[in-house]
């Protein structure tokens, strides 16, 4: 049955392969015709293969550009007097902004944003953020509380945020823990796990994901004699605010405390040669896909208390909590999992009921279509 035209608004052309392709084709299996615009997606023959039609967006290729970001708001103007979706979902934070107001100023088209973690604007303990916080707020509760909007966030501590200041309507508002993860590729493997044990950190450079908290936690354990191997898989991310450089990341370990792998493409072989996840984020998540995936290959996981993270990890049950900031604690709990060989396959056959029951892509692809099917178009707000 035919249901209209549905248009993602991707910031990344690696962002919609990795995290939203499942979603999409589950749409065209529902019946919508799919539209994907994103930097590169007019000419991109990939979206063709899987039937979806692409269209461009500009590329942000300086950090928060506000030129990219009215020209960004142009081309989405564009697009919806051209294609006439009958609905558009916005994928982060930035793009439900600027998707939000365009949108704003048509009557007919519905509207739906996923803010995967509140990120920089909300993490930043800078005068930048706090600035950008106070200039930028009027505008993001006008983008987020239109008509015929609703709003996916990922974890209850961004859900309380938004509504408590006033971002949002909670009767807008739809949690669905993360992007899901694929059990199917992402599963518990007979491959014998390295020895000395492997302790992996699977994430992208950037400040705030706690990197440097592991390189300093591998340390310690280091100096104590720990003989275990620290690796860190994870790429440049040049435009992002707080990124690390390829200079200072190789700076960052010139003690050979940490193996950087950068980018990788098996993250399945490489988790299921892993003895333990860790990932000490005070980043602003929505649900760490990398948790998610360590989760699913049956992976205990040493996290923050922070959100996002603690929506992956039951402290004590699939893994530990620990506070932000504090390499003793992590070095601490990776010890602790590292000497207790028995509690840590108690967590690993936990990790994975975890993921299986809560997290499978299949349940997330229904939650998220289920978004789509706004009844009455006036029922989820007015407009302010």
């Amino acid at each position: 049955m035919a249901r209209g035209k549905l248009l993602y608004v991707i910031n990344h052309p690696d962002w919609f392969w990795s995290h939203r392709l499942p979603l999409a084709q589950g749409a065209k299996e529902a019946g919508y015709t799919v539209l994907v615009a994103m930097p590169g997606g007019e000419n991109n023959k990939k979206l063709s293969e899987y039937g979806f039609q692409g269209f461009d967006l500009p590329s942000f290729e300086t950090k928060g550009s506000p030129l990219t970001a009215i020209k960004t708001m142009q081309t989405l103007q564009k697009l919806l007097q051209q294609q006439n979706p009958d609905i558009i979902h916005a994928i982060t934070l930035k793009y439900a902004f600027m998707t939000g107001i365009v949108t704003r100023f048509h009557k007919t088209v519905r509207t739906v944003h996923t803010i995967a973690g509140l990120g920089y604007l909300f993490s930043g303990e800078g005068f930048k953020p706090k600035a950008l916080r106070l200039l930028i707020g009027p505008l993001l509760k006008f983008a987020l509380k239109g008509q015929r909007t609703r709003i996916i966030v990922q974890n209850p501590d961004d859900l309380e945020l938004l509504v408590r200041r006033g971002y949002v309507r909670k009767e807008n508002t739809v949690l669905i823990r993360g992007s899901g993860v694929d059990t199917e590729i992402f599963k518990p493997s007979e491959q014998a796990q390295e020895d000395p044990p492997i302790i992996l950190m699977p994430t992208r450079l950037l400040r705030d994901k706690g990197i440097s908290v592991f390189i300093e936690s591998a340390r310690i354990l280091k100096k104590k004699g720990v003989n275990a191997r620290f690796q860190i898989a994870g790429g440049i991310s040049a435009n992002s605010p707080g990124a690390i450089t390829e200079p200072e990341m190789r700076q960052m370990i010139t003690d050979a405390s940490v193996e950087w792998l950068g980018k990788r493409d098996d993250m399945p072989d490489l988790l299921a040669r892993t003895t333990l996840v860790a990932y000490p984020s005070h980043y602003r998540e929505g649900v760490p896909k990398v948790l998610l995936e360590a989760a699913a290959s049956g992976r205990a996981i040493v996290t923050t208390d922070h959100p996002g993270c603690r929506e992956a990890v039951q402290n004590g049950v699939n893994g530990l909590l620990v506070p932000i900031k504090n390499a003793p604690s992590l070095a601490a709990a990776i010890e602790e999992l590292l000497l207790d060989a028995p509690r840590r396959k108690n967590m690993e056959n936990a990790s994975h009921v975890k993921a299986v029951t809560e997290f499978n892509l299949r349940l997330v692809v229904a939650q998220t279509l289920k978004t789509y099917e706004i009844k009455n178009p006036f029922c989820y707000g007015l407009s302010t």
